[in-house]
């Protein structure tokens, strides 16, 4: 398979639904009840059920609340941590948003390092960890409030190896992780697991940092693989 840069990986998501008359608000859903899936069937619904879901503004933290409206949905009541104002998420991020404020799950909106203060113990004591801050489009060092977060995620794990919280897994990318190869210029998540989307993503597979990947899965959401044969440019 081949491993794809961010600019084709989105080159991909708009051609599918272009071509194949997927809606990317689809795409969302599916990535979403991927990962879903996959907690409950790495760690069962008892660690799910101590989940804290850390979720950007943008369309990674949009699989997050997919992820958390479902375990909303099962009874399994994660945490989740918008590291953003509501009025800040847009497009089919803002749309599963409200489709998770709708399931009653408890949403923290976190703005500042001393919001985070108060957040951070609950999260320390969460059995599973959601990455989902920030996805593979991220251009640049990671500063502030989110370098912060993803420094103590970190600490709490110690770099994925301690015995608490189970497992710290990714939505498509470890947050901080450049998609294109490139060294990362700011903290990147440890994770036990990553589960990214469509294709892996070359900076996955070849950069200093794509040990914090941890175990990588790759989950079809919808893309044809001609698609990714296509527009994959890269010999990774």
């Amino acid at each position: 398979m081949k491993a794809l840069t961010a600019a084709e990986m989105r080159q991909v998501d708009r051609l599918t639904t272009e071509r194949y008359g997927i809606p990317s608000l689809q795409l969302m859903e599916n990535a979403g009840t991927r990962f879903f899936e996959f907690l409950r069937s790495s760690y069962g619904d008892v660690a799910a059920s101590h989940a804290a879901v850390l979720c950007g503004k943008g369309n990674n933290g949009g699989d997050g609340f997919v992820a958390a409206r479902l375990l909303q949905e099962k009874g399994l009541n994660p945490i989740v941590c918008l590291f953003s104002r509501e009025d800040a998420v847009h497009g089919d991020a803002s749309e599963n948003l409200a489709r998770l404020k709708k399931s009653g799950a408890n949403i923290q909106e976190i703005t500042s390092c001393g919001d985070w203060e108060q957040a951070r113990s609950g999260v320390a004591k969460s059995r599973l960890i959601v990455d989902a801050l920030l996805g593979t489009g991220l251009k640049g060092k990671v500063e502030g409030l989110l370098a912060s977060v993803i420094e103590d995620v970190n600490k709490i794990s110690r770099d994925a190896t301690s015995l608490h919280p189970e497992a710290v897994v990714a939505v498509d990318t470890p947050s901080g992780l450049p998609s294109d190869g490139e060294p990362s210029e700011g903290p990147v998540v440890c994770a036990h697991a990553t589960i990214t989307f469509t294709a892996p993503k070359v900076g996955q597979l070849v950069s200093a940092h794509a040990a914090c990947c941890g175990r990588l899965h790759v989950s079809g959401i919808g893309s044809p693989y001609e698609l990714i044969a296509e527009l994959g440019k890269s010999n990774v």
